[in-house]
C-alpha cells in the first residue's frame, strides 16, 4: 500500500465512469425501458436493478480466487475483463430486441458486470494507505456521479425520439473506461501462498468465523438494510414524479438529476471528512439525515418541492457513497480482502433486488409510489440504528484460520 496521487486517482476512477453510467441507466431509464413491455412494477422492480440477485452468490467466489490468483497480469484485472460482454448487452438493446432476450440482457449483464466491479474495488485496500481510502474513493465517486449526471442529461434530450444513444453511451463508457483503468494501473507485488490462508469450505464453521469478525459483521448487516431501503426507491423515482406529480416522462430525470449533482457537489468533501474527522462518526450523521429527508419527501406535492428533496437527499447520500467501503475495508484483514468484500457486496446486493421486488409489490397493491418512498426511508432509520452496534475504533480480531483449517496446521 502507498500514498497515490490525483493522477493515480483520476485513472482508477475511469473504470468507474461507465459504472456509474451504467448504475444511473438502471436506476432512471431501466423502469420505463421495461414498462414498455407491459412488464408489471413487481417484474420492473426485480429487473430494473443494477445489482444481480443471482450473481451475488458468486462475488465472494470471486473476490476469494482473486485472493489466491496469480498471473502476469495481477490478482483483480483478469476479473474486470467480465465487463465487456456486459457493454456489449447494451448494444443488442439498442435495438428493442424480443421480451426473452431483454430479460436475459437484464439478468446475465448484472451478474457478470457485479463480480467485475467487485473485485475492481479491491483495488483500493490493495493498493493505498488506510488515511487516503475516503479522499480517493470519493474522487471515485465523483467521476461515477459525473458519468451518471451525462447520462441523464442526454435521456432528456434524446429517449423520446432517438433512445438507441442512450444504450451506445452505456456501452462505450464501460469499455473506454474499463481499458483506461487495466492499462493505466499496475496492481501491487502479490501476496505470497503463505500470507493467504486456503480455503476448504465447511458452511457451518466458514460462517462462524467470517461472523468472529464482529464489527464487519454488524456493519455488513446495517448496509444489507440501506440496500433493502435504496434498492427498493431507486427503479421508482423517475415514475414517481411521472405518476405522482404529473411530471412529463421526458422531465422526470431532472429528479435524478438534481440528486446525481448534489450527491456530485459532496461526495469528494465528504471523503475528505471521514479521513479527517472519522469515517464511521461522518457516515452516522449522513445516514441519519438521508433517512429524515425520505421520509419527508415522500409527502411532497409540487414539482419544486420533490427537486429540493431530491438535493437534499442527494446531499446525505455522498456521506454513505465515500465512505461506506472505505470503512468496511478497516474492518477485515488485508489477506482476505477481495472474499470479504465480496461476501458484503453479495449481501448487499441481494438486498437491492429484494427491496426493488418488495418496494415493486407494494406500489401494486396501494396504487401509488409514496408507499415506495416512506418504507425506504424507514429502512434507513433501521440502518442508521444498526450501525450504532460498530463502535469508533473497532477493529478486526486476530487473524482466524480458515473454516477447517486448525490453529498451527
Amino acid at each position: 500500500m502507498q500514498r497515490v496521487s490525483v493522477a493515480w486517482s483520476l485513472i482508477y476512477g475511469a473504470a468507474r465512469v461507465g459504472i456509474g453510467i451504467h448504475d444511473i441507466f438502471f436506476n432512471a431509464v431501466a423502469g420505463f425501458f421495461l414498462a414498455g413491455y407491459g412488464l408489471p412494477n413487481s417484474v420492473i422492480g426485480f429487473l430494473a436493478n443494477e445489482r444481480s440477485f443471482v450473481g451475488s452468490v458468486l462475488q465472494p467466489l470471486a473476490g476469494a480466487w482473486s485472493d489466491r490468483l496469480q498471473t502476469r497480469w495481477g490478482r483483480r484485472r483478469p476479473f474486470m475483463l467480465l465487463i465487456v460482454p456486459a457493454a456489449l448487452g447494451f448494444v443488442v438493446l439498442s435495438s428493442y430486441p424480443p421480451l426473452p432476450i431483454v430479460v436475459l440482457i437484464f439478468v446475465l449483464g448484472p451478474i457478470l458486470l457485479g463480480i467485475g466491479a467487485t473485485v475492481y474495488e479491491v483495488l483500493l485496500p490493495d493498493m493505498v494507505v488506510e488515511e487516503q481510502r475516503g479522499t480517493v474513493n470519493g474522487v471515485n465517486r465523483v467521476l461515477a456521479f459525473a458519468g451518471g449526471i451525462v447520462l441523464l442529461v442526454v435521456a432528456s434530450q434524446v429517449w423520446d425520439n432517438q433512445p438507441w444513444l442512450v444504450f451506445l453511451l452505456v456501452a462505450v463508457s464501460l469499455l473506454a473506461g474499463l481499458l483506461i483503468t487495466v492499462v493505466g494501473i499496475r496492481e501491487a507485488p502479490i501476496a505470497s501462498a503463505q500470507d493467504t490462508p486456503p480455503v476448504r469450505f465447511s458452511p457451518r464453521e466458514y460462517f462462524a468465523q467470517v461472523l468472529s469478525y464482529r464489527p464487519a459483521a454488524w456493519y455488513v448487516l446495517a448496509y444489507f438494510v440501506y440496500w433493502f431501503g435504496i434498492g427498493g426507491i431507486t427503479p421508482f423515482i423517475t415514475r414517481f414524479g411521472h405518476q405522482e406529480l404529473g411530471i412529463p416522462e421526458s422531465e422526470t430525470f431532472i429528479l435524478l438529476l438534481a440528486l446525481m449533482v448534489a450527491t456530485l457537489v459532496a461526495v469528494g468533501p465528504s471523503g475528505w471528512l471521514g479521513d479527517k474527522v472519522g469515517k464511521k462518526r461522518v457516515t452516522q450523521w449522513g445516514l441519519g439525515i438521508f433517512a429524515v429527508v425520505v421520509l419527508v419527501g415522500s409527502q411532497v406535492q409540487t414539482r419544486e418541492q420533490v427537486v429540493m428533496a431530491m438535493a437534499l437527499a442527494g446531499l446525505a447520500q455522498a456521506v454513505p457513497t465515500a465512505l461506506a467501503y472505505p470503512l468496511f475495508t478497516e474492518l477485515v484483514p488485508a489477506t482476505r480482502m477481495g472474499e470479504l468484500s465480496g461476501l458484503s457486496t453479495m449481501v448487499w446486493s441481494l438486498a437491492q433486488p429484494l427491496g426493488a421486488t418488495a418496494f415493486g409489490a407494494l406500489a401494486d397493491a396501494t396504487g401509488t409510489f409514496r408507499w415506495v418512498l416512506f418504507a425506504g426511508g424507514l429502512a434507513l432509520v433501521v440502518s442508521w440504528a444498526l450501525l450504532l452496534k460498530v463502535h469508533a475504533g473497532d477493529r478486526y480480531v486476530a487473524e482466524a484460520p480458515a473454516a477447517g483449517h486448525p490453529t498451527g496446521s
